[in-house]
């Protein structure tokens, strides 16, 4: 199966458990001599009463979000060409498996718990979504300890 994983997709919300399982999907990216997509996804919550308050606070988290992906790229990827950096909004599993399917990614590597740091919050949310509709296989790490 490995052999047949050449692009690989790390969605990261920038807790420690996002930034370990970047850390993984690179060196098994790296590995399989792929490319590594990292896939930030900034959430919709719109409220019609407060709705250009909210669209400026949402365009000044993507570019906060972008700014920090190329940082990223730059000083821990070595800004190597085999890897790519998206900001999407939405609903992130949805926005995460759309984003797999229209680059046909062929695993998406992520934590089995993010920014919350409550496993159950995302186990039940955005891993458990993508698990069950992405288009490619989904691996789930555990932390370590």
């Amino acid at each position: 199966m490995i052999q047949n994983v050449k692009k690989v997709m790390a969605p990261l919300d920038f807790s420690d458990h996002s930034a370990e399982a970047l850390r993984n999907a690179w060196e098994l990216t790296r590995d399989v001599n792929g490319e590594l997509h990292i896939v930030h996804v900034v959430g919709h919550h719109f409220n019609i009463l407060e709705g250009s308050r909210e669209l400026m606070r949402e365009t000044a988290m993507q570019e906060q979000a972008e700014e920090e992906l190329a940082r990223l790229k730059k000083d821990e990827l070595g800004n190597s060409d085999k890897v790519t950096t998206a900001v999407l909004t939405g609903p992130p599993a949805a926005q995460l498996a759309q984003y797999a399917r229209e680059r046909n990614i062929d695993l998406i590597v992520l934590p089995a718990f993010g920014h919350s740091g409550s496993e159950y919050a995302l186990i039940g949310g955005v891993t458990e979504k993508l698990v069950r509709n992405a288009p490619c296989s989904v691996l789930v790490l555990r932390a370590r300890g």
